[in-house]
């Protein structure tokens, strides 16, 4: 759990202390059992909120997903979706499936989760994807429908987590779909720029405005998925962090990297935080400065395989075609 803490700061600072469920009466009193799927098809779930597997409906109709879990359900047609909730994973979407969530009715944003609006849409299913930290309450929600919940502790469990969510909501086979294709096109990247891959050493570099910035380790939000497309990264740190934030005398880090990569918007500027820190004296005297090769990459940090996807793009327009 320790090594949890370390990212909360990059889902969004302060969630915690945001934590309070909103307790909105529920107009629908009714248990799971009495909301009219009693005579549904059922099947067990083993859920990250639960000690023994939970029931859920084999074929779930009417979905309402929080956190996480949005982002794997977002572009699955086959996903009965009637409601979501914003928050920090909105950054996990692309422009595309964020537009078609903020057009589904909302029921709040990150922990402040408004029990009544769920209740409104009569989900037969709620799936949550809120990082296991956040230790979220479950009880009033299980009052409405079945509660499934796959958390992830680390970043790198961003997979199991889409996998999961994806296998509750019985949209296993679609979602698969999506798996098959990311994994062809990391494999592409692997292949076509293994020469240039095999003597290059990456970096992630994070900011939150704070007057400090954040080297990611292998493992990290910023690598995992260029990971899989064959950049290497430094390991995880000696205390088993998968990222360190440093303070801004520590930009020399950087020079240990052949190339270093960083938060960008949709347009490849910089990230306001990212700036603030380039905009520092020491940053100008860094080796890969010098070098031209730091990369501001647009959906640096994807955790699903449409971001994905559309990472590995990215990282092959701006950086693999030119090094």
């Amino acid at each position: 759990m320790n090594r949890y803490r370390a990212l909360i700061p990059r889902w969004g600072i302060g969630l915690i202390a945001a934590a309070a469920l909103t307790l909105s009466g529920c107009t629908s009193g009714a248990e799971g059992e009495e909301s009219g799927s009693e005579s549904a098809p059922v099947r067990e779930f083993t859920s990250d909120h639960a000690d023994q597997p939970v029931e859920i409906p084999r074929d779930p109709q009417r979905i309402v997903a929080i956190g996480w879990a949005v982002t794997p359900l977002i572009s699955v047609e086959e996903a009965n979706l009637v409601g979501v909730s914003s928050g920090t994973h909105d950054t996990g979407m692309t422009p595309a499936e964020l537009e078609k969530a903020q057009g589904l009715p909302q029921v709040g944003r990150d922990l402040e989760i408004n029990v009544e609006k769920v209740a409104e849409l009569e989900p037969d299913l709620i799936v949550s994807g809120l990082p296991a930290a956040m230790e979220f309450d479950y009880s009033k929600l299980e009052r409405i429908a079945p509660v499934a919940v796959a958390a992830m502790n680390i970043p790198s469990e961003w997979k199991d987590m889409n996998r999961r969510i994806a296998d509750a909501a019985g949209v296993s086979d679609a979602h698969s779909k999506l798996i098959d294709t990311y994994d062809t096109r990391a494999a592409e990247l692997s292949e076509e720029y293994s020469e240039v891959l095999a003597d290059t050493t990456f970096v992630s570099i994070d900011a939150y405005g704070d007057g400090k910035w954040t080297l990611e380790h292998q493992g990290s939000h910023g690598t995992t998925v260029p990971a899989d497309a064959g950049l290497r990264f430094t390991p995880e740190s000696d205390d088993g962090n998968f990222s360190e934030s440093l303070p801004l005398e520590n930009l020399d880090r950087l020079n240990e990297y052949d190339v270093v990569l960083t938060r960008a918007d949709a347009e490849g500027d910089p990230t306001e935080p990212i700036q603030e820190v380039m905009d520092q004296g020491p940053w100008q005297d860094l080796q890969p400065v010098q070098d031209e090769r730091v990369y501001s990459v647009p959906q640096l940090g994807a955790m699903s395989y449409t971001t994905g996807l559309d990472l590995f793009d990215q990282l092959e327009e701006r950086v693999l075609q030119d090094l």
